[in-house]
Formats: structure tokens, sequence, C-alpha cells
């Protein structure tokens, strides 16, 4: 039975969420692709060019990445920054909480730097795979961490809430107002972006995990809610 698990982790437990939060960025990880002894992660890091160029000098220099790309960049509307989106080839160290989430056969889904934590959700096969993670961090002195949810892929949520969160109704309102939803589309993710105030890559994200959501509820699917935007 599917296993799904919300979790925290300090950044020093996480090799890329050192070298953001060293610089003060924030960042999003797009999803995270294993390849043996190997991990490829596509993260969104939000800051000034001069910042970000500095990330990507890090990155390069470092013996744990083999390869740094940059794939795409949007500058941030009504301000100096900007959001790259990296493809990282990151050699797994001993103590990388993802390499013990693949080690357990672990699938992450999603993840948010917060401060000095990075927010994560992944997903196991069964219980026993989560308590092979559970050993990992415990074989690894790994303390610094916290569970907000664990619960099997089939359970619905009980906690009696709306499906979404105030961000993702805010977006899942102003693109049904501007013709988002129309056929054919009368408005763009980058002019809802506009009128929330918030870039095109965040409207996105609001707008596809509401629709997620709101789906989800309608239809008596299993919740797989994030609490963030």
């Amino acid at each position: 039975m599917t296993i799904l698990v919300d979790f925290g982790i300090s950044v020093e437990r996480f090799e890329l969420g050192g070298f953001v939060a060293d610089l003060a960025l924030e960042a999003e990880l797009e999803r995270i692709v294993p390849t043996g002894d190997r991990v490829i992660p596509y993260v969104w890091v939000s800051g000034e060019s001069e910042t970000l160029d500095s990330l990507t000098e890090s990155l390069e220099a470092s013996d744990k990445t083999n390869s740094v790309a940059v794939l795409d960049e949007l500058l941030i509307d009504g301000s100096e920054e900007y959001q790259r989106l990296y493809r990282i080839e990151w050699v797994a160290g001993d103590l990388d909480v993802i390499k013990g989430i693949i080690d357990a056969d672990g699938a992450v889904l999603e993840g948010k730097s917060t401060n000095d934590y990075w927010r994560l959700r992944f997903r196991f096969p069964d219980h026993q795979n989560v308590a092979e993670f559970y050993q990992y961090l415990a074989d690894n002195d790994i303390t610094d961490f916290r569970i907000d949810s664990i619960y099997q892929l089939k359970q619905r949520s009980d906690r009696g809430s709306k499906p979404w969160t105030p961000e993702q109704r805010e977006a899942l309102a102003a693109a049904a107002e501007r013709g988002y939803f129309d056929v054919p589309r009368d408005a763009s993710l980058e002019e809802i972006g506009g009128t929330l105030g918030i870039t095109q890559q965040a409207a996105s994200e609001r707008v596809r995990r509401g629709v997620r959501n709101v789906v989800h509820d309608a239809l008596g699917l299993p919740d797989v809610r994030l609490e963030g935007d």
C-alpha cells in the first residue's frame, strides 16, 4: 500500500540545500531522477542574477556534481530578481537524505526550501520501506528532521478543510475570472501572475496544485495535498 510522507529536514542534510542556504536563496524542486549512484534534481532557484551566477559557479566547482545546466530563466515581475531552472547531475553523499529516500525505494514528489528547512513530499511502496528510511536516518545520526504527516495513498483527509489553500483559491479565482479555463483560452499564466503580483512560475504552481486538489476532493480520490502555496 503506497505511503505518502510530508517531511521537513534542515538544509545541512540535503547537499543542494546547503549551497542554496549559503547564498540566502529560495528553491523549489521540480523533480528528482535517480540514476545509479547519482541523483539528478531539477530545481527552480530565485534570487538576483549575480547571486545566481555565484550559485552556478559553486555547483560547477564542487566535487559533488558532475554537470550543472541552466535550462530556463525568468525575470520576476516588478523586481530585479530571476528564477532559474537548474538540472544538476549530483553525486549522492552518504549523509544526503535524498540518498536515504532512494535507497528505501522512495520517490521525491516535490520539495520547497523555507528558511533553514526543506519541506519534502515523498512516496514509498509500503510501510516496510518507510521503516528502512527511518533506519537510514538512525544509522547516520540524522535527528534534525520533522514528520508533518504520513498516510496511505488510499486514505482521504478527515481534516474537514477546503481542498485548496487561500493562495490556490485566489489563483483559481483569478484564472476563472480572466478566462484561463475557457476554450479557447482568454488569458495566460503570465497575465494571471501579473494580476496577483506573482511570477508566471508561481501562478502556474498555484493553479496546477489548486486544480489537482479540487479534482481529488470532488472525485473522492486519495488526498495528496500540500499545505503550502
